[in-house]
C-alpha cells in the first residue's frame, strides 16, 4: 500500500523544508516550523525532544514556534525525528481510532510488526492509540484477533510507574543513562550494576510512553534488557543446560558494549 501524503523521512528532506511562512502570526525573534506532514507521534517525539533540551517552544495546530536563537538547535532535534518519521495517513480519508495506548510495549511492538507485514498504514494519537484508515478495519480486525488478550497482558507487566507519567517517565531514563553510562567505563561497578537491573525492571513493564513511536521504545527496552542480562542472565532450565550447554556469563568487555549501545539509544530522550 502507498500513501498519498508526503513522507517526511525522505532523505532529500530536511529542518528548514518545514519552516513556516510569515503569516501565521510570528513575533519578532520568532521563527516557526509546520509539521502537518508527519505522523502524530512523530510530532510527539519533537515535542518531547524540545522539552528534553530545554527549548521554549509552542504549538498552534501542526506548527510549533520558537525563538531564532534556538534555530540550529531545533534545526538538530528535526533531522533527528526525520532520522524515523513516517507520513501522516492521507487527513482526507476517513479514520478509525483502536485504543490500544496502555497495552505493554511487548504486545504493541507485536502490533506494530503484524501491521507492517500486511502493509497496513498507521499512526499514533496523542494517547497513544492506533490511529487507521476506516477501509483498512477489517483487516486490522484479523490483526488483532491474532495477539494475546490485552487484559492478560497487562496483568503480567503491571507497575506502579505509569507511562503517561512523563515526569516519571524521563526521570526512569535519566536513571538508565546515568547507570549505563558509568558501566561504560567501570562494568563491575556495584552501585551501577544493581541500579541498572532494577531500572531495567521497571522499564520492561511500561506501556510506550507519549512521544516514542513502539519501534523506537521497542529497541531501548531490548537494549535495556541485553545490559541487565548481561549482568544477572536469567535462569535456564536443565534442559536448556542440556540442549545448549551452559550459559556463559559476559565478560567486561560485552557488558561495556552493550551498555553503549543502551547510552546511544537513551541519550535522544534525557
Amino acid at each position: 500500500m502507498t500513501e498519498s501524503s508526503t513522507d517526511p523521512s525522505s532523505p532529500e528532506q530536511d529542518a528548514e523544508e518545514f519552516l513556516a511562512s510569515e503569516d501565521v502570526g510570528l513575533e519578532d525573534g520568532q521563527m516557526a516550523y509546520e509539521c502537518s506532514s508527519w505522523a502524530g507521534e512523530s510530532r510527539g517525539l519533537l515535542g518531547s525532544l524540545l522539552v528534553s533540551a530545554g527549548i521554549n517552544h509552542a504549538w498552534q495546530g501542526t506548527t510549533v514556534t520558537v525563538h531564532e536563537a534556538d534555530e540550529e538547535r531545533v534545526d538538530a532535534l528535526i533531522d533527528d525525528v526525520l532520522a524515523s518519521a513516517r507520513p501522516a495517513l492521507d487527513p482526507r480519508v476517513a479514520k478509525l481510532v483502536f485504543v490500544v495506548g496502555s497495552w505493554p510495549v511487548a504486545l504493541q511492538t507485536e502490533l506494530v510488526d503484524q501491521l507492517t507485514a500486511a502493509q497496513i498504514p498507521y499512526e499514533w494519537d496523542m494517547q497513544g492509540d492506533l490511529i487507521v484508515r476506516e477501509s483498512d478495519e477489517e483487516e486490522v480486525e484479523a490483526v488483532l484477533e491474532l495477539l494475546p488478550d490485552p487484559e492478560e497482558e497487562s496483568e503480567l507487566h503491571s507497575s506502579e510507574l505509569s507511562s503517561d507519567d512523563g515526569v516519571a517517565v524521563h526521570e526512569l531514563l535519566d536513571r538508565v543513562f546515568m547507570t549505563a553510562s558509568r558501566l561504560v567505563k567501570h562494568p563491575t561497578d556495584a552501585a551501577a550494576t544493581v541500579g541498572l537491573v532494577d531500572a531495567n525492571s521497571v522499564l520492561q513493564q511500561l506501556a510506550v510512553p507519549f512521544g516514542f513511536e513502539p519501534p523506537q521504545w521497542d529497541r531501548l527496552v531490548s537494549a535495556a534488557r541485553a545490559v541487565a542480562e548481561s549482568i544477572e542472565p536469567p535462569a535456564t532450565s536443565v534442559a536448556d543446560t542440556d540442549s545448549d550447554g551452559p550459559t556463559e556469563p559476559a565478560t567486561d568487555g560485552q557488558i561495556m558494549e552493550l551498555a553503549r549501545t543502551l547510552v546511544d539509544q537513551v541519550r535522544l530522550y534525557v
